[in-house]
């Protein structure tokens, strides 16, 4: 199937940081410029919901291990091929289909929420509360509803109250899982094994998307 795609041009570092149109889903970003470096940039866009993914552009491999974060999507080496472009391009458009909005109803209605914003899931008596990236809100759905909604994405089942999205898991006990964020989520026994190795088939999954683009 055809894709088509709005191509748009930057002179700075400043520029990128003063837009605020439609998302960007793919942002070139070279390493080294004049006034903000890439870097710079990168740092101040963590949060901006304006640039969804980065391709980090430079000939100093030494940058590579600067520019990880969750937004980063490849680090390409000057002089860039095109093969490297199209990859990236086809990179981005299957995780933007991955990351579909889940309806969850709230005090005020139904409301919309993508996969990638949401840390993790807990159910509380009849409501469940969703901790997003950068806030909570109540919902009125089941955690059971809530996993059928989220089946085939990086929501996983890791207790009986709670879901976890295995883009924020750092790390993975048999009773405790540390998000990136500092949260720490009880482990049900039986759903131990089965999250730890979603966790590492996601990450192999990742990092062999993300390698055969370089």
């Amino acid at each position: 199937m055809q894709q088509s795609f709005t191509i748009l041009e930057f002179s700075s570092g400043e520029e990128v940081l003063e837009y605020n149109g439609d998302i960007i889903h793919l942002l070139f970003l070279d390493i080294e410029m004049q006034g903000l470096s890439g870097l710079e940039v990168m740092e101040k866009t963590r949060r901006n919901p304006h640039f969804w993914r980065i391709a980090f552009v430079s000939s100093h491999t030494h940058y590579r291990w600067d520019t990880t974060s969750l937004k980063t999507l490849a680090f390409l080496e000057k002089p860039i091929e095109e093969k490297a472009i199209t990859s990236c391009l086809k990179a981005v458009v299957r995780e933007t289909e991955a990351n579909i909005n889940i309806p969850i109803h709230t005090n005020d209605g139904e409301k919309r929420f993508f996969v990638e914003d949401i840390v993790y899931v807990r159910a509380q008596k009849n409501y469940v509360n969703v901790h997003l990236k950068d806030s909570d809100i109540v919902g009125y759905d089941s955690i059971k509803k809530l996993e059928d909604l989220f089946r085939e994405t990086t929501m996983v089942r890791i207790h009986r109250s709670y879901m976890i999205n295995l883009q924020f898991l750092k790390d993975i006990t048999w009773t405790e899982a540390t998000m990136s964020d500092g949260s720490k989520i009880p482990v049900g026994r039986m759903y131990y094994q089965t999250t730890r190795d979603a966790f590492f088939s996601y990450l192999a999954d990742m990092t062999v998307e993300r390698m055969g683009m370089e």
